[in-house]
């Protein structure tokens, strides 16, 4: 489930859209910058610089996850050659996940892990 054009934009997932391109602690800044002018557009609130961190440490958790590829407890062996969103249970990821953070909604979740794995598995 990913986020349509029109639906409403919510803090958590503006903030994660930013920090799922962040590589590198060198980039905390910037990327920083680029979530709070997104908020002021958005009118979502104040920057939160713990709700932010809390977010990173989601990111940071899904590409470990995902980068272990066939390893990776939710990774499921398909019979297809090719990467697909299928090789990975979703649905348990996000029952997981939202056990361990639980200040995400469920659906931002779902949004936060599809874009995780197309960016860190399929692209």
């Amino acid at each position: 489930m990913s986020r349509g054009k029109n639906d409403k934009m919510s803090y958590d997932w503006v903030c994660f859209r930013e920090l799922v391109y962040e590589f590198r602690s060198e980039e905390n800044k910037e990327t920083e910058k680029k979530i709070k002018r997104r908020l002021k557009y958005y009118n979502l609130g104040d920057y939160n610089q713990c709700k932010v961190d809390y977010i990173r440490q989601l990111k940071n958790e899904l590409y470990y996850e995902i980068h272990l590829y066939n390893k990776s407890k939710y990774f499921q062996e398909k019979s297809s050659r090719y990467a697909s969103f299928d090789n990975f249970d979703i649905s348990r990821m996000v029952t997981d996940y939202l056990a361990t953070f639980d200040k995400i909604d469920e659906a931002d979740m779902y949004a936060m892990l599809n874009l995780a794995i197309y960016l860190y598995w399929l692209r």
